[in-house]
């Protein structure tokens, strides 16, 4: 089958999702390009240095142009870590441990309430040296704290499609 025939084939199968609102969720944005819904939440403080992250992660991508408009939702987060040893060897040392991270939300304001949830897991190696320790397991928490804020942000994009669609 030569080229062009593959590229009509391509656009015919591709054509009916031009009228059922499908909208890619990752891509297809210009530079500068924002949603005014997501831009319009206020994340409310989460405690804890990890929660100053997360929020600040939040704030970025939910508002990535930093526009000034008025505040329609609040987003109120819950944060837990919790960190386990694995890998035990004989002598009770451990050699590998893991970060579990979740974060539940509730977005308010303008009549709506939406919840939800995200988890997540984060490993690092445990080794002799107490400042690569110490190192990797700060990296493991920032790792883990981005992707709840890509999970909840993902979330939260998805809500607000659906309310352009309901429209």
């Amino acid at each position: 089958m030569s080229w062009s025939r593959r590229g009509i084939l391509a656009a015919l199968a591709a054509a009916p999702l031009a009228g059922c609102g499908f909208h890619p969720l990752y891509g297809g944005h210009t530079a500068g390009e924002y949603d005014p819904r997501l831009a319009a939440i206020k994340v409310t403080p989460i405690p804890d240095r990890e929660g100053q992250l997360l929020e600040l992660a939040l704030r970025e991508k939910l508002n990535p142009r930093g526009v000034t408009l008025p505040t329609r939702y609040t987003l109120t987060v819950y944060l837990a870590l919790v960190r386990s040893d694995l890998g035990i060897q004989r002598n009770t040392t451990s050699t590998r441990s893991e970060i579990n991270a979740s974060a539940s939300y509730t977005l308010s304001g303008g009549g709506i309430s939406v919840a939800g949830s995200s988890r997540t897991v984060s490993a690092f190696n445990l080794q002799n040296d107490a400042w690569a320790a110490t190192v990797a397991e700060k990296d493991a928490r920032e790792r883990a704290i981005e992707d709840l804020a890509d999970a909840i942000y993902m979330q939260l994009s998805l809500w607000s499609q659906r309310q352009t669609v309901a429209r």
